[in-house]
């Protein structure tokens, strides 16, 4: 595993604990097993710390079960809250054909680092890049998934939009003004981007829907926890929560006006 990952250099892990999630992946790469039996045996090498971020993941999934509207997941990188929103879309409820996720990133890295936001070495203008076409192959994966689901001829329900969210939610809304907001998972880690993407998904977001952070309490990256402090906390109501599995997920859900 790339030594140089925010992961293995921002950690509460100890050094042991480290190096036996290095030799859990290993043995995931060389698993002797028939590719049916590989397929059916993945839980073999999902470590703990992993398997409590799915649970924080289900835990916000299952607040907005009864509520109206699409999920949106902002800065979704590799896409993989977005894959399981749509697995936990297939279990929780099947037959809601209409729970629509999309998902946002420039797959470019963190964009619109500033000084606030505590630029370094790992947290930059460009961490987390993924390869050029990556947007497509998350497309496409997506509606493997929904094919694989309960109902899985209505495929093709999920967009993945490439470019600057700021840019790319106003076009998003601009051209779908009938979509509403039930759930919104947001991982952009600059100031200006999470701010100006939150006021323009909260208008559009359901009286007690949610809006989830992954780094809302985290200091080595400070634009959520200083949007939150110096905009929404005194200008939305609201409640606030934090994840019983994944301290790190935090979460609002929207009061009724």
């Amino acid at each position: 595993m790339a030594s140089n990952h925010e992961s293995t250099r921002i950690s509460y892990s100890s050094s042991e604990s480290l190096k036996a999630r290095s030799e859990l992946f290993e043995r995931l790469q060389n698993y002797q097993a028939t590719p049916e039996e590989m397929e059916r045996s993945l839980g073999l090498f999902v470590r703990g710390s992993l398997l409590a971020r799915f649970f924080g993941i289900r835990e916000v999934y299952e607040k907005i079960v009864n509520k109206p509207g699409i999920i949106i997941d902002l800065g979704t990188w590799r896409g993989q809250t977005a894959v399981l929103c749509e697995n936990l879309r297939a279990i929780f409820e099947p037959l809601h054909l209409n729970r629509r996720i999309v998902c946002f990133d420039t797959f470019e890295g963190y964009k619109g680092f500033s000084s606030k936001d505590k630029p370094s070495e790992i947290h930059k203008d460009g961490t987390y890049k993924v390869q050029q076409d990556y947007a497509i192959y998350l497309q496409d994966l997506l509606e493997i998934h929904e094919k694989n689901n309960a109902m899985g001829h209505n495929f093709g329900k999920h967009k993945v939009l490439k470019g600057d969210c700021r840019e790319k939610l106003k076009e998003f809304f601009a051209t779908n003004s009938h979509e509403v907001v039930a759930l919104a998972f947001f991982d952009v880690n600059s100031y200006d981007p999470t701010l100006k993407s939150f006021e323009m998904i909260y208008d559009r977001l359901v009286p007690g829907g949610i809006v989830a952070f992954w780094q809302l309490t985290r200091e080595s990256i400070p634009a959520e926890g200083m949007v939150y402090a110096t905009e929404i906390m005194q200008k939305y109501k609201h409640e606030i929560f934090r994840s019983q599995f994944y301290p790190g997920l935090c979460y609002i859900k929207k009061e009724g006006i």
